[in-house]
């Protein structure tokens, strides 16, 4: 088994719960390789000496499960990298809330279940968003849980058409604010 480590590096400082949960992985025969889950441009956090990180993309593409470090937004982030190599996620949680994580860093022990198979999969949906005007896609991603459209502080009537993969389900708002 191989299990991509993705600690958010201003959430974990030092990068200690990963560590811990690197240690506890392979203490059970998991391989793992650890990948910041963004870009640190122009950042002046120090990591540890002996860490060597690895490009995300490419571990993903052999990973058995992607383990998130951080809050919900981190896992927000990372679950568009998991979704597209049909990886699934498991979110420790860092941050303040934690609604999506499934495990807080106390119980980080529990890692040491994956190596027997002792864990359950839960499917969430993941939202195809796209901006179209006249026609022409302006904007398109891919987003769990939610997607915002905003544009300022005033609200303003919006006329949206969702669509199933089976086809249009509804129009929303027109007559109203949403």
């Amino acid at each position: 088994m191989k299990v991509v480590l993705s600690p958010n590096p201003y959430r974990d400082r030092g990068l200690r719960a990963a560590q811990a949960a690197e240690k506890i992985l392979r203490n059970v025969g998991v391989e793992t390789a650890m990948c910041l889950p963004f870009l640190l441009e122009g950042s002046n956090l120090e990591f540890p000496k002996h860490i060597q990180f690895k490009d995300t993309q490419e571990e993903l593409k052999n990973a058995d499960m992607l383990v998130c470090f951080g809050g919900d937004g981190t896992i927000l982030h990372a679950a568009k990298d998991a979704n597209a190599h049909k990886v699934p996620i498991l979110g420790v949680n860092l941050g303040s809330v934690g609604f999506m994580a499934e495990l807080e860093q106390s119980e980080l022990s529990m890692l040491s279940k994956l190596a027997a198979g002792k864990y359950t999969i839960e499917s969430r949906m993941m939202l195809d968003v796209a901006v179209r005007r006249d026609g022409k896609v302006l904007f398109n991603d891919i987003a769990l849980n939610d997607a915002v459209v905003s544009k300022g502080s005033i609200a303003r009537v919006v006329r949206l058409d969702i669509f199933t993969e089976e086809g249009r389900l509804t129009k929303v708002g027109g007559d109203g604010i949403i």
